[in-house]
């Protein structure tokens, strides 16, 4: 007969494990959200004086700045700015509602403004990186193995920092999945790589630290 104590003691600490995984999931999207609104501003800025389009970048600006405070009036901003034939504008802004239905865990709503989205021969398409990063953290949260692989895989074939945001969300993966050997191969990678950040490498370590807890109350 087992112990029902310790099977309490079991269910707690998987309890916690996931309350982790959700943290996690979070802490990803907070840290995107300040590489999205860095990278837009700086690169379509530029992009915009070239254009002599002063008006319109301005407007981008504006919205950027109030999507932390009032987010229905951002939603509300960037999808008219969306529909005013700007091209550059239009990418720009599908990306920036996708973050805010990311940060809202609505992963539909995000993949609808992505699939908007082609980098592919713009002056905006070092961001092509950001979307597909986007399109995993939204498909990891709908379940979806498929596109999550697809898109993961794109992440790893990037290198750099790219790749290590890949391991990350794919050890997140494994990890929702019960597949802790998986998961510890994808954060062991982070720790033992030179690229990674202090951030990084903390959020890797911890998840590590839960998955061997995790082995020694089931062994």
């Amino acid at each position: 007969m087992s112990d029902p104590f310790s099977d309490i003691d079991q269910e707690v600490t998987l309890e916690k494990l996931k309350n982790l995984f959700f943290k996690y999931k979070k802490v990803i999207l907070i840290s995107s959200i300040t590489i999205i609104i860095v990278v837009a501003s700086l690169i379509y800025f530029n992009y915009s004086k070239e254009r002599k389009d002063i008006r319109l970048s301005g407007y981008l600006i504006e919205i950027i700045s109030i999507i932390n405070d009032d987010e229905d009036k951002a939603i509300n901003e960037l999808e008219k700015l969306s529909k005013l034939g700007h091209s550059g504008h239009e990418m720009l802004s599908n990306l920036l509602l996708s973050k805010i239905y990311l940060k809202k865990q609505d992963y539909s709503g995000a993949i609808n403004h992505l699939s908007k989205i082609n980098f592919k021969g713009s002056k905006l398409a070092p961001l092509e990186k950001l979307k597909h990063y986007f399109m995993s953290v939204a498909y990891l949260g709908m379940d979806n193995k498929n596109e999550f692989q697809k898109n993961i895989n794109l992440l790893l074939s990037y290198g750099d920092y790219w790749s290590l945001l890949g391991h990350e969300l794919r050890g997140h993966y494994f990890f929702s999945k019960g597949n802790m050997e998986a998961a510890s191969k994808d954060f062991n990678k982070i720790i033992n790589e030179q690229l990674s950040t202090s951030s990084l490498r903390q959020r890797a370590q911890e998840m590590l630290n839960n998955i061997n807890l995790n082995y020694e109350k089931n062994s």
